[in-house]
């Protein structure tokens, strides 16, 4: 345990390391100020004027996934929003909003996870998979973390009933029953 311990806390200052200069980047409120909703602008704008680029965002990622590993799901989910808001990779982006929706389930913060579940959706919904199993399967996965929302909201009961009575997730909602149903 104590050789363990060694490794993880090495990591950790490793990643910390690594993303510190985006780190103490968004620590400044003034500075953040400048972003803007325009990625590409942003990206260019930390690199010119504070040397920050592709390697410390991708550290960004990495140190918040660490944090959630660790169980420090507050920052995790801190710095996974402020990774969205940077990152220009769509499957990354997705990753990361899928773990800031596990981090906000965790600390019970059930109407920001709820927001982010709606943002969840709609991506799903939207977005054109590499495959109709991959979405199928993220959709299963919606409902599945849906279900910690639900039943800990105070409007959850009308809204999973919403949620599982439209079209793309009552075809999903019946085959899980009958798959059920067969075991």
């Amino acid at each position: 345990m104590v050789d363990r311990r060694v490794e993880v806390v090495a990591r950790l200052k490793a990643l910390e390391d690594a993303a510190a200069p985006l780190v103490t980047f968004l620590q400044n409120a003034n500075a953040v100020q400048e972003l803007r909703a325009d990625k590409q602008y942003n990206l260019q704008m930390l690199n010119d004027r504070y040397q920050i680029g592709p390697d410390q965002i991708e550290a960004l990622y990495q140190y918040a996934k660490f944090q959630f590993e660790c169980g420090n799901y507050s920052g995790a989910a801190d710095y996974l929003y402020q990774y969205r808001a940077l990152c220009t990779n769509k499957e990354r982006s997705l990753s990361a909003l899928w773990g800031k929706l596990a981090a906000e389930i965790l600390m019970q913060n059930w109407d920001i996870a709820l927001e982010e579940l709606n943002r969840l959706k709609e991506i799903i919904d939207s977005k054109s998979f590499s495959s109709p199993l991959n979405q199928v399967q993220s959709r299963i996965w919606l409902m599945h973390w849906s279900l910690f929302i639900f039943f800990n909201h105070d409007n959850g009961r009308t809204q999973i009933i919403d949620l599982f009575n439209q079209d793309k997730y009552v075809t999903l909602t019946t085959k899980l029953k009958v798959s059920m149903f067969c075991y």
